[in-house]
């Protein structure tokens, strides 16, 4: 799994032996694992950092793990986080529909099925990356149907501007003629700059050296410029 893949797990947990078995519990995984000792902690660590999912302790002092996930699900930026909650007692069913109530996915005893935990972790994991690449390809379809947007902007303005340099040019209107040009040129530079991602290009760069050259013949007329052949 490339780095840029990887799924962050926050493991929250006042005894160090219970983290260190859970880190190397989710070690197989080859994901992010952060592990802190306390409620506060693990609140400081959702301000910077995403997680696709958290094991927390139930039995801690101060916060405990229930005040813990309750304060994680006021928060807009955690509140969708999956939380399975961890306890070294016996299954109370009380207990469990507090957990349950504070916002858990999960509520597990010890001792620990290993296997179990890790593959319940790795469900977490595996829905975290796929909505991830999901807003990925979200984000670059909508960046190539701007560009598309874009590209097309540009073939209006060019094509429309040489239809009107190229009239102005058969009524003897010279100085017009190059006014279009410019103004082409100028909306031309605008675009593409857009299109490309930078505005250092300059309306000189599009125009080749030498005197215009003015088309000959006459050409038949324009859908919407009959009135200028008046002038």
């Amino acid at each position: 799994m490339i780095p840029d893949e990887q799924a962050g797990i926050l493991v929250v947990d006042d005894r160090p032996e219970n983290l260190l078995a859970l880190r190397e519990l989710l070690e197989p995984l080859h994901q992010d694992v952060t592990c802190v000792t306390s409620g506060d902690d693990a609140l400081r660590c959702l301000l910077n950092q995403e997680f696709a999912v958290i094991l927390l302790d139930v039995q801690m002092p101060g916060m405990d793990g229930f005040e813990t996930a309750r304060r994680i699900k006021q928060r807009e930026k955690s509140r969708y986080i999956p939380i399975v909650f961890l306890t070294a007692y016996s299954f109370d069913s009380h207990q469990a529909l507090q957990g349950y109530s504070a916002g858990a996915v999960d509520y597990l005893v010890r001792p620990l099925d290993l296997g179990i935990v890790r593959s319940k972790v790795a469900v977490f994991v595996d829905l975290y990356l796929e909505r991830k690449r999901a807003e990925r390809l979200a984000a670059q379809l909508s960046k190539l149907d701007v560009r598309r947007r874009q590209a097309l902007e540009l073939n209006d303005t060019i094509v429309q501007g040489l239809a009107v340099a190229k009239y102005a040019f058969e009524l003897g209107e010279h100085d017009q003629a190059r006014a279009a040009i410019g103004e082409t040129l100028e909306a031309a530079k605008r675009v593409l700059g857009d299109l490309l991602g930078d505005d250092r290009v300059d309306p000189g760069d599009l125009v080749r050296e030498g005197p215009a050259r003015v088309p000959t013949g006459h050409a038949p007329p324009i859908p919407g410029h009959e009135a200028r052949r008046g002038r």
